[in-house]
């Protein structure tokens, strides 16, 4: 780990100075429009796609200059390339206005992802019904003879291309509600010539609602967040296969002094029907920190996650994180993960101080696995 730490130390210097230049002079005015805005060289390394070339370009403002209730709106754009030649692009815009009665969230993104995902084929021998259901058990010695290892690594390349939007209105105080549409088509090509190229694709629409009375929306010292989602895909309206997802999350802010936070995060996700590979989820990303090889990949994700937040010294802070989290098929149990812990830590620098936006570089050990992530804003604020 000697070597993943002054790398981990490296690249945020870079980023630090680079985002320093960019950014110090952080404000424009425009009409009524204040603006700050950070145009960010990203270089990174991650564990799975090699090292990382990018940039981020965010403007955050209030649609209303005279409108003192509703949070910093934001708009921006980003883009990547890394080592395995996977290569992403989208721009995304989270808007707050009228006292903060309405928020909107758009995203629109294009990838070609190479990853890897894991066959277990001690289960397909043993006559899963999913894969095999016309194949008789397959008696223990002969898969013994078989060599095999319980799991396999399966190289593959996704092309995705996604639109998003989400428009939620105040119903009472701090609570929102509303509806989420999105339309995604994916085409997954895998290296192994067992597995067969799967083109979906997937319109989903559902219910949007948030419960909010946090200080700040891009970095919270007080407050607790909810959020209730589903989305539901039809193949009456379009969808290549028919599932249905719900996501829940809660996220609880402590202010223990000016300088210092704690925070509580329950997380889960679960899909069911048909769900295709495209549509399961992974353990990891950037939920779930130091899980990046996509080894835990299921319908249903769960976890719990505290984090500890210290400004130690004027611009600059420290985080200390970890958690638990599962993964599983159904509510029996099929392939069920085992509990899976993370634990780690990570220096921010609070770029543009006067909307109280840090950006920061984090690094965090699962069970054989880790991860380096590259942040602007803290975690779990989207």
């Amino acid at each position: 780990m000697k070597k993943s730490t002054l790398l981990l130390l490296l690249i945020f210097l870079i980023n630090t100075a680079s985002f320093s230049q960019n950014g110090t002079s952080d404000s424009i005015v425009h009409g009524e429009k204040h603006i700050s805005y950070a145009l960010i060289p990203i270089v990174s390394y991650n564990r799975s796609f090699g090292y990382q070339a990018g940039f981020m370009a965010n403007a955050y403002f209030n649609i209303n200059k005279k409108d003192t209730i509703s949070p910093v709106s934001m708009i921006g754009t980003m883009g990547s390339y890394f080592q395995n030649k996977t290569l992403f692009a989208g721009i995304f815009n989270k808007s707050y206005f009228a006292e903060d009665t309405w928020r909107t969230m758009t995203a629109a993104f294009y990838g070609n992802i190479n990853f890897q995902t894991y066959i277990n084929f001690i289960e397909i021998l043993n006559n899963n019904k999913d894969y095999l259901p016309e194949i008789p058990p397959i008696p223990q010695p002969i898969i013994d003879s078989l060599n095999l290892d319980e799991s396999k690594i399966v190289d593959y390349n996704m092309k995705v291309a996604m639109v998003y939007f989400n428009i939620k209105r105040a119903v009472v105080p701090h609570l929102y509600i509303g509806a989420q549409a999105s339309y995604t088509k994916t085409v997954t090509e895998f290296a192994s010539q067992e597995l067969l190229t799967q083109t979906e694709y997937l319109f989903g629409f559902g219910l949007a609602s948030e419960y909010d009375n946090r200080d700040f929306v891009m970095n919270p010292t007080n407050g607790i967040n909810i959020k209730l989602n589903t989305n539901s895909f039809l193949e009456s309206l379009g969808s290549s296969s028919e599932y249905h997802k719900i996501d829940f999350t809660l996220n609880k802010y402590f202010h223990l002094s000016d300088k210092a936070i704690i925070m509580g995060r329950l997380y889960g996700i679960t899909s069911f029907g048909n769900v295709p590979f495209s549509g399961q989820n992974v353990v990891g990303r950037d939920d779930m920190r130091g899980y990046s090889k996509g080894e835990h990949r299921a319908n249903i994700v769960y976890n719990m996650q505290t984090e500890y937040r210290w400004n130690f010294y004027n611009k600059w802070g420290m985080v200390a994180f970890g958690g638990i989290g599962m993964a599983f098929d159904d509510f029996n149990g099929k392939n069920y993960s085992g509990i899976l812990p993370s634990i780690g830590a990570g220096i921010r620098y609070k770029a543009i101080e006067s909307r109280n936006i840090n950006i920061g570089i984090d690094i965090a050990k699962g069970i054989n696995d880790w991860g380096l992530y590259f942040r602007v804003g803290e975690a779990f604020t989207r």
